[in-house]
Formats: structure tokens, sequence, C-alpha cells
């Protein structure tokens, strides 16, 4: 659950794992169980509601022809009961070695079902619509204060109304709290003020399914909120400009020597004419934001970073400037910093016609990327209600080379204007990020994509990417939003022992650096085929072809499981987005268990996910991954059909000699709104998909299924002015379960 990979075993740093051999045989027993068909389940889709098909993926299902399912009852202590008159029985559908799928009975109401593979006691048991959470963080990151908040976030959190959080301290006492914000994805509660300090487990139930389904969130730590000095250090502009720069530092120096303080920024506009640092536990702050200035000359060359602001923050004020590198940066050895309020204006063409062209004396730069308004590397911080905009690249949360421990690690961006002439966001490297109610608005025809992605580390995980509204992206490859990033270090066959591997052949590290880097922890292991496919685990540690991971498998693999080791662009939401005039949300490669929900795209690519090899460095597959109740309307518009019309689509590149297996696998596609063109497309080496309850209206064809495509599920969608509902080469092998 959340934060394995942190808490399970770790191995001596960097990755090198003591000197010595350690034995490295096939599992013994469970292997041979699984070879010979003794069924194992490990992943369902979920939330499921009574008829709607549900996804099993585990190991030796070939042979199943019935699952047993029942109602787990909602004052349920534990899963075990053997009354059979408690089950029903589904038919089985498209049984295979590593999957199965069956219809939820129309009888039973919604709530945490037990579901069992094959039918009958023999079985085996898996929870459907459990309590799933996948992540939590605080107020500060690692810490909820008294006061504070608690944020949680997974799958399945809320069902409808019932669901609670549980703070169990070490000594097994319970406060049971209930949720200010709840819905499937998300909950949020409140830090109760006489909460006494100390360490917590938080344990969430859905309401549903009683103590049985309730599961961990993790541990959090509760206290204080951390204290600044509010001492105040006054700064007057002086009047004629000539000066400003020498009186801000010196209060900034003062503060510094006083341990930290409130330098306040009196009316008026400071002419500043090079960098300045704000001090640890320092807060930059100007009486007003309208009426506040900092204002930096144009440079021909720029410094680095024109404010430093480690362990420190910057409130109510407004930035202008014009040639910049960086304008404000946060680096890795920072543990806090803020930013409210905050306006900057940051236009490093001023009075320019074009890249690398001279008028009136002035020189633009080369590229229409320079320059970043916020660049934060370190840990626990928060960008909230600012205006932004900047000509080249607004927020990098970017390490820009690998990381290694020291990560941008529990973030809060909310509220936020984002105006941008080349990029609004690249997140690199991020860990429990929350990206909320931001407006992103691409000014001018270079305004390009945004990015979550893995160029230089093992992955991007843990993002909450919620109610944003992105447009106006004409751009480059335009992308409201793309996972991306390319990378890997095997693929091939191993040995395993539980969370221990041998790799049949040498590692091989590649990424974007000249010189890749051969630091591995974070990274995934994704089964892609053969037997326990759909099943991945986190890195731990790695020395030549020793690898350990955070956990053993579920189905443990053997001679025919085929794995591929690359970073990590998975378990994110996506949820309540608006996107117009832009290119897709897309699933770039290497994402598992992503929720892509209740989005609203318009004149936009759509919503997709990539299964591929980009640059054949790596097998970045599409795993488990979710489009729930989205609606793409408007499908027809400016830059769809470059490719085609927009869709809500799975397609998968890069298959060759070397692997030609599955590069998407466990996809559900369900209560989607399409029209104007738009169509929901499964293409490329695609299996174990459900198609189901979608609408689609006003296009030449609706559902196309390619013809590599294999184990898709299609049923209960409807159809309005559409002349084709079903096409493609594949579309022969559907099912269509009642």
């Amino acid at each position: 659950m959340a934060d394995s990979m942190e808490t399970r075993r770790r191995l001596p740093l960097p990755v090198v794992m003591h000197a010595g051999t350690w034995l490295l045989i096939c599992v013994g027993s469970l292997q041979a169980a699984a070879e010979g068909g003794t069924p194992a389940l490990f992943w369902s889709s979920s939330p499921a509601a009574p008829n709607e098909t549900v996804l099993l993926l585990g190991g030796g299902l070939s042979r199943v022809g019935a699952i047993d399912i029942r109602l787990l009852a909602d004052d349920a202590v534990g899963v075990t009961d053997e009354d059979s008159s408690l089950w029903t029985s589904c038919p089985a559908v498209q049984p295979s070695e590593s999957s199965v799928k069956f219809v939820v009975p129309r009888s039973l109401p919604m709530g945490v079902y037990v579901v069992r593979a094959p039918a009958g006691r023999d079985g085996a048991e898996l929870l459907v619509n459990a309590a799933d959470p996948w992540w939590l963080q605080a107020d500060e990151g690692p810490l909820a204060t008294h006061g504070g908040w608690i944020r949680i976030f997974g799958s399945c959190l809320d069902l409808g109304g019932g669901s609670d959080v549980v703070l169990r301290d070490a000594t097994g006492v319970e406060r049971k709290l209930i949720p200010t914000t709840r819905s499937r994805w998300e909950l949020k509660i409140d830090v109760p003020s006489d909460l006494p300090a100390g360490r917590y487990e938080a344990i969430v139930s859905n309401g549903h399914g009683g103590a049985a389904a309730s599961r961990s969130a993790g541990f959090i730590q509760v206290g204080p909120a951390p204290e600044w000095r509010r001492e105040i250090f006054e700064v007057v502009p002086k009047p004629s400009g000539d000066g400003d720069q020498a009186v801000v530092v010196a209060a900034l120096q003062r503060a510094a020597r006083r341990g930290g303080g409130i330098v306040m920024l009196r009316r008026g506009v400071y002419d500043m004419q090079g960098p300045i640092t704000i001090p640890p536990r320092t807060v930059l702050k100007g009486e007003d934001g309208d009426a506040v200035a900092l204002q930096w000359p144009d440079f021909d060359t720029p410094p680095d970073t024109l404010i430093t602001a480690n362990d420190a923050a910057l409130e109510d004020l407004s930035i202008y400037c014009r040639r910049h590198a960086t304008v404000i940066g946060s680096d890795h050895t920072s543990q806090r910093f803020r930013m409210r309020r905050v306006r900057v204006r940051a236009n490093a063409f001023f009075m320019q016609v074009a890249p690398g062209k001279t008028h009136r004396g002035r020189t633009a730069p080369r590229e229409i990327g320079e320059g970043r308004v916020v660049r934060v590397v370190g840990k626990n911080f928060q960008i909230t209600d600012c205006d932004l905009w900047g000509s080249g690249q607004v927020l990098a949360i970017d390490p820009h080379t690998f990381a290694g421990r020291t990560r941008p690690w529990f973030g809060l961006i909310a509220g936020n204007r984002i105006a941008y002439g080349y990029q609004g966001h690249l997140f690199e490297n991020v860990d429990r990020l929350i990206f909320e109610d931001n407006e992103m608005v691409g000014m001018g025809s270079t305004a390009g994509g945004n990015g979550i992605s893995t160029y230089w580390n093992n992955f991007s995980r843990n993002v909450f990417y919620a109610r944003n509204h992105t447009h106006d992206i004409y751009g480059i490859d335009r992308e409201a939003l793309t996972l991306d990033g390319d990378g890997g270090a095997y693929f091939g066959k191993v040995t395993v022992e539980g969370d221990r591997l041998h790799l049949d052949g040498d590692p091989v590290f590649k990424d974007y650096a000249p010189t890749a880097h051969t630091d591995y922890r974070g990274g995934v292991v994704y089964v892609l085929d053969g037997t326990g496919a759909g099943q991945y685990r986190f890195v731990t540690g790695h020395r030549d072809r020793e690898w350990v991971v955070d956990r053993s498998w579920d189905v443990p693999l053997d001679g025919t499981s085929l794995v591929s080791i690359v970073p990590f662009r998975g378990r994110s939401i996506f949820v309540e987005n608006r996107i117009e005039d832009a290119g897709p949300l897309q699933l770039y490669g290497s994402a598992a268990d992503v929720i892509v929900a209740d989005n609203v795209t318009s004149r936009a690519d759509g919503l997709l996910a990539w299964g591929l090899s980009q640059h054949g460095w790596g097998w970045h597959p599409v795993l488990r991954c979710q489009f729930i109740n989205n609606t793409v309307t408007d499908g027809s518009g400016y830059g769809a059909r470059v490719a085609g019309p927009a869709s809500i689509g799975i397609a998968t590149t890069g298959n060759d000699k070397v692997y030609a297996g599955p590069l998407a696998r466990g996809v559900v596609i369900r209560g989607n709104a399409l029209d104007d063109q738009a169509i929901i497309a499964l293409d490329g080496t695609l299996t174990d998909a459900v198609v189901e309850g979608n609408s689609i209206e006003g296009a030449p064809q609706a559902i196309r299924i390619g013809a590599d495509v294999t184990g898709a599920v299609v049923r209960n969608n409807t159809f309005k002015d559409v002349r084709e509902p079903l096409t493609g080469a594949g579309a022969a092998r559907i099912a269509s379960p009642r």
C-alpha cells in the first residue's frame, strides 16, 4: 500500500549490496502450484457497480468456468464465510492463464464484494471495491499540524458518503475522524487541536465491508506547526530607486542574524540590480501585492537565480523582469518552501520579434524555452494563489539530473494562474504532489505541452491532478498533459526467490543523459508477459545482476516470465480537469494504476494511453489504467485530425522481434460520453480491456478494435447518429456478456 517502497527493506547505499553471495533459486512449491494451475488473484478493476464487468488479474485462471461473488456485510470483521447461500455464481468471461472477467449480478446492492475464482471453496479470493489508499500527505508534507489537514488518495475511498478515517497511535488507541472532503479518489480530514502529538497509522474505510475491508493508508506524524520568528524588518524604497537593492539585502541580512523573521516591503517599486537570497525561516512579504513590486533590469547574461529561497517564503508582492534564467529558486537542501499570492511577469523576449533576432540594440534569446519562473527541487513546498506569467517555462519541479535520495517530495500547487509562452510545468522525479484548481493558459503560438516526467530519474508517482483548467495550447506537441521520459535498465528473464531477482543478463542503463545514471532504486520491475503478467514491484537495491524489490510476488515468476525494468510514472489520479483547444491528456508509457476520471475535453485530442518502446531503451507498458466518466466533446476540433478524430484511446508502438507481446494490459473505459466525431479506439498489443457503459454520438465509427487486441469485453454502450458502432480487424473477437 502507501509508501511500501519507503518502509520495506533497504539495501546499503548507494545501490551496492554487501560483498558475498546469496543463493538464488526458483520458488519451489508456490511456483509449482502456479504452474500446475492453482488459481491466484492479485488485482481487480474497481470501482464496479451491479451490472458492470469486473476484470481480475492473477495466475492459473485459464480453466475457470465460473466465479462466486457475495456482498461483504458492512459490519464484517473477517472475510471468511462458508454459508453457500450467500454466494452467487457468475459465468467466467474470456478466462486466460493471467485473467478472467465476470459481470456483477444486478441483484446485488453496491458495496464491497468477495469474489472467488473458480467458484467453490477452493477458489482464490479477492475483495472488489474495498478502500485502496495509495498515499497520504499533510499540510506540512510528512507532518500534520494541529488545525491542519491530512489528505489520502487512492481508489474506492468513498462509495456514497459513509467513509471515515481512524488514526491509531503506537499503543493501539484510536481516534475516528469524519472526512470534510470525500470522493472515490480522495479524502481530507481536519486534524483536531486536541489530538496528542505522535506517530499515527491512518486506517481508511469507505463505509462498506466493515473492518474486513478497511485498509491502512500508511503513517503520519502529528505535531505543532513549525514556528518561524515573527519579528518584522521594515524596508522602504528609495525615492530615486537608487540603492533599493542595498536596503532589501540589508534587511534580509538582519533577519538572518536574528534567526529569521518577516522582511516587510512597504508600498513602492524596488529597483533591483542583482540576485538576492532569502535566509532560512524568513518571509519576504509585501505590504500589498498590487502595490509592492521588485523590478529587475534587462540582463545580457542573467544570473542563475534572481531570488533564492531555501526554507523560506514569499508573499504578497509582484516581480517584474525581462531576460532571466530562473526567477525564484529553491534547491535540494530546502525542507520548507512557501510562495503565496505572488505575481510574476517574466518576459525574456521583451521588445523582440523572434529568437536570436536583434531589435533596437537588444538580441533575443535563441531558445524559445529559455528561462523559468519557479524552480523547486527540495521537499515540502507549496505554491498557492499566485499569478505567474513566463515567456519560457513557468514551473519546473525538476532536479535536471539524477536526484538519488534527494527528491522533490510533498508538494502542493493550488489556485494559481499559470500563463506561459513555452511550457506551463515540468514535474520530474516528484512524489506526493497535489496539483489542483489551477488555470494553465498558453500565450502565443509557441506554447506547448506540460509534463510529468522521468527523463533523468527513476520515478514520478503519487500525483493528484484535479480541477485544473488547461486551454489554448497550439505550440510544439500541444499536450495538455503527458507522462513522458524514456529509459531502462533491463529486459528479459529472471530467477526469483521471494523479493530477490537474478537477471539472466547484465543490466544496460539508458536515459537522456550522455552518461546514464546507474542507481535504479525506485524504478519498477514490470512483468510484461508469461507467468505473473500484470504485476509490478519497486526496486529497493541492486548490484550487477542481483536485484531486490519491495516485496515478493503474488504470482511467483518462472521461466516464461518476461520483465522490464524501467522508470515508473504511475499510481496517479487525474480527475475533474477541463481541457480546451489543446492536445491530449496522455499516459505515455510506464503508466500503472492510473485513474483518469470525470475530465472534460473540448476541441482537444482526447484522453490517450500509450504502451511503447520510445527509443529502444526499454519497454514501457500501460498497466491497470482506468478511464471513467469522462466527456470528450467537439471531437473534430483543431489538432485531432492529425492522427484521426479525438478519442479515448489505448495504443502501443515499438513491438519488434525482441518483444512482440502485450504492451498494454488491464484497461477499463467505462461511463464516458463522446460526441462530434470522437471515438473509442483500442489498438496495438493490448490484452484484457473492458469498454462498457459509454455513450457515443455523431461519429462515422464509434468503437474501433485493432487486429492485435485480445481479451476485450465491449458491452452496454449506447450510440446515436453513428454509422458503424463497432469496427476494426479485432472486432470479431470481442465478448459481450449479458
